[in-house]
């Protein structure tokens, strides 16, 4: 068995023996990425937070079944990806194949244009349908391959390759408007 070299493996070990201290720093070290993770994932801020709490209560919970096969990082990324793609799933996800259905055009401008064209690249994410955002997201930000994510979601390969076809058609034609009329209706 191999086992990797964690370098929080102190707060781990403090953890597991019930060091609220530890627990506390653990969840410092990791909250924001996980929450970031539900927020791609899930669309929405009050459900990402939801599942990030989730997640937390089960890494702690649970810390004693953690072997250092993988980083305590991707044990816990496994555990919120997990958690959000069973809550989706009792929402029942949304695979559209209408190519028409409405997508909101508004956005915030940031003054740096590096930080303008992310926030503009978040926002279009967050306004794909649902099947499209969801695929986009495990396949770019958390490195699944269309076989994995076909399993995971429990839909065929073709359906997620269509879906991140669709998405990046959508991204593309938000973005190039965005950029095209940077003059119009802005939300401050």
């Amino acid at each position: 068995m191999r086992t990797t070299l964690d370098l929080h493996q102190h707060l781990i070990d403090g953890s597991k023996n019930g060091d609220r201290k530890a627990q506390k720093d653990l969840f410092d070290l990791y909250n924001k990425a996980m929450f970031n993770i539900g927020v791609r994932l899930l669309g929405n801020l009050d459900d990402a937070a939801d599942i990030t709490q989730e997640t937390f209560i089960d890494v702690f919970t649970k810390i004693d079944q953690y072997q250092g096969k993988a980083t305590f990082g991707a044990w816990i990324k496994r555990i919120m990806i997990n958690k959000s793609i069973n809550h989706l799933n009792r929402r029942k996800i949304h695979f559209s194949l209408d190519e028409n259905e409405p997508i909101e055009e508004e956005f915030n401008l940031q003054n740096d244009e590096r930080e303008q064209l992310m926030y503009q690249l978040n926002e279009s994410i967050s306004t794909l349908p649902e099947g499209c955002r969801v695929i986009f997201t495990l396949y770019y930000f958390e490195g699944y391959d269309h076989e994995e994510i076909s399993k995971i979601l429990a839909i065929s390969l073709s359906t997620s390759k269509s879906q991140l076809s669709r998405a990046k058609q959508l991204l593309r034609t938000k973005v190039y408007q965005k950029i095209e009329t940077p003059k119009r209706r802005v939300k401050i």
